[in-house]
């Protein structure tokens, strides 16, 4: 199936009305979190002469970027597996057009340097702490199963990463599950062990999603063919140059050059194209959530992936 659907999208991106439509006139509303995105293109030198004009739209996180992208507010925007995931759930009117992938995994279970918790097996009947509907949230759901263990079988402590690390510091949980930077900071500043990471267990992807009005539209699919083939050359443009753009990404986010330069070690993203491996992975995190009680369905991920810029991507390898 996810063949077949992803067949019938590339099949219609070079379709007359494309070729027709203009973009002079259009404005792109980009989804953008701590300015990260718009940073990196500048940085690259991909925001020149831009055939369109660009509103960037500012949020804190990935699930109300996605909830303004399903009311029509936003065009475009990237987040996480899990808020993708959650907005699938919903029947959000949202495509992946691209897939952000990685190597190192970004998500990793903490534990006090002198806690006697060896391996997940132990957590059972410990206080773990995580943000939910998050990465980590999908972490601990991996673990747990991989461990025989339920959801059930923990007490699920849900905090914001600055308040897990407030309760970790204090010994208020057991564990803490949690993304960079705020996992080398529990290692650096509180001393904390990793237990355990997500290789292999989550899915180390990131999505740029596009709302399903902007794809409609002739001038603005157009204008999106030009900002996937901008954002895949500046995201392989930081991980070619780690030396000029950690500085940058330090200062965008004040986090100590140390914590920046291991933050991007472990979320560096290339954008790849989308294949039935990547959308098999979404469909594996659908279905652990699913399983788990955490959202109500078990949607098919292949129905929210459009392979269409999937050319885009790969010119940009010529």
């Amino acid at each position: 199936m996810a063949a077949a659907v992803m067949a019938a999208a590339v099949g219609c991106s070079a379709d007359s009305s494309d070729a027709d439509a203009g973009t002079g006139d259009v404005t792109l509303v980009v989804g953008d979190q701590v300015k990260s995105t718009q940073t990196l293109l500048e940085s690259a030198g991909e925001s020149k002469d831009l055939p369109y004009k660009v509103r960037w739209a500012s949020f804190e996180a990935g699930p109300p970027l996605l909830e303004a992208a399903a009311a029509g507010k936003v065009d475009v925007g990237s987040t996480g597996d899990v808020p993708a995931l959650f907005a699938q759930s919903a029947g959000s009117p949202l495509k992946i057009i691209t897939v952000l992938a990685g190597e190192a995994a970004n998500d990793f279970l903490l534990v006090p340097k002198d806690s006697p918790i060896t391996s997940v097996e132990q957590l059972k009947g410990k206080k773990v702490a995580f943000t939910k509907g998050s990465s980590s949230h999908g972490l601990v759901l991996a673990l747990l199963d991989r461990a025989g263990l339920k959801p059930s079988d923990i007490t699920e402590t849900f905090l914001t990463p600055n308040e897990g690390l407030a309760a970790f510091d204090s010994g208020q949980v057991d564990a803490w599950a949690v993304w960079n930077p705020y996992a080398t900071i529990g290692t650096r500043q509180s001393k904390a062990r990793v237990l355990a990471d997500g290789k292999g267990l989550t899915t180390q992807q990131g999505y740029y999603l596009a709302s399903d009005a902007a794809l409609a539209d002739p001038a603005k699919k157009k204008a999106l063919r030009d900002f996937v083939g901008r954002v895949t050359r500046a995201q392989r443009w930081a991980v070619a140059h780690k030396d000029r753009w950690v500085p940058i990404f330090s200062k965008l986010t004040t986090l100590p050059e140390p914590v920046a330069a291991a933050t991007f070690d472990t979320s560096a993203r290339e954008v790849v194209t989308i294949d039935e491996a990547r959308i098999a992975k979404q469909q594996k995190l659908i279905d652990l959530f699913s399983g788990a009680g955490v959202i109500p369905n078990k949607p098919t991920a292949a129905d929210y992936f459009d392979a269409r810029f999937n050319d885009v991507i790969e010119g940009t390898r010529s």
